[in-house]
């Protein structure tokens, strides 16, 4: 192994191979990160949240609910379910996304937004609900 192959091992190794220079708070974060892995049966990259904060309905469009995505990524489209007090859950369509007054195609983990859900009844919804992708 030469020279570069050293130094490319060395900077692009995630693994830090002295911990001793390591404070407590970063130690405890790279055993976090080793054992940490995403909710079980569910594959890295494909689990979507997002969590319910208010619900209301506009006439001519439908149910409209808002909150923040926890995780992953929703798309205009996208077949998710609602999940009202701990239930299976009801499937639906999110056939709009809007961000502060302005239409979006996607939002991402991070992001308050509201979603337009296709049939689904004001009164199926309610904080702190969750909606996830199939």
């Amino acid at each position: 192994m030469g020279f570069l192959d050293k130094l490319k091992d060395r900077i692009f190794n995630r693994e830090p191979s002295d911990t001793g220079f390591m404070t407590d708070d970063e130690k405890e974060l790279r055993e976090y990160e080793a054992y940490y892995t995403p909710q079980s049966g569910v594959a890295e990259g494909t689990y979507s949240e997002f969590v319910v904060t208010d619900v209301f309905s506009i006439t001519g469009r439908g149910t409209v609910v808002t909150g923040t995505v926890t995780g992953g990524v929703f798309f205009v489209g996208d077949n998710v379910l609602l999940v009202h007090n701990g239930d299976a859950g009801t499937p639906t369509t999110i056939i709009g996304i809007e961000q502060f007054r302005k239409v979006c195609e996607s939002v991402s983990e991070g992001a308050n937004a509201g979603f337009i859900l296709k049939d689904i009844d004001r009164k199926q919804v309610s904080r702190n609900d969750i909606i996830k992708k199939k």
